[in-house]
């Protein structure tokens, strides 16, 4: 694939996500970290700890306390020690947080949702909803060692 193209890909998909992130209702008080900390802290399927979520958001360690220190502040997550390990906390979000997130997915859904009915034809949403399923395989692609088999495969793809 040419790179003039991979860049233009990444330019859109940058476009994008900058839009996403400013139809994000705005939260008094806490930074974009702390409210992309939340999220991730929400989206998880039980109670996380401070480096689980800093390696899932590739955060340093300052940086994630300082967004749990604003989100503790706002009522929006508490920490709680590990059993198994008192030395340990896990976060926990409050229902107050998970209120915040859901007000803030709402309004990117809301704005995405007019943005795909109002400007697409309905041919380029069928296109664009086909192109989110390609994103979201390339998302999850991670390039292992080369194998005869890829080698191959990128070969096909270039004719």
């Amino acid at each position: 694939m040419a790179g003039e193209e991979v860049e233009r890909l990444l330019g859109q998909i940058k476009v994008l996500n900058r839009r996403l992130r400013r139809e994000r209702s705005a939260v008094e008080g806490l930074s974009t970290a702390a409210l992309v900390v939340l999220t991730a802290a929400t989206r998880a399927d039980s109670p996380q700890r401070p480096g689980q979520l800093a390696a899932e958001l590739q955060m340093t360690s300052p940086n994630m306390a300082a967004a749990l220190r604003m989100l503790e502040d706002a009522g929006m997550i508490t920490r709680h020690p590990d059993p198994g390990d008192g030395r340990k906390v896990f976060v926990h979000v409050t229902k107050r947080g998970r209120d915040v997130v859901a007000r803030t997915s709402a309004g990117r859904h809301a704005w995405l949702s007019e943005a795909v009915e109002y400007a697409l034809t309905d041919r380029e949403r069928r296109l664009l909803f086909q192109a989110g399923d390609l994103i979201e395989r390339i998302a999850e692609y991670d390039a292992g060692p080369a194998t005869p088999q890829r080698g191959r495969r990128a070969a096909s793809n270039r004719r």
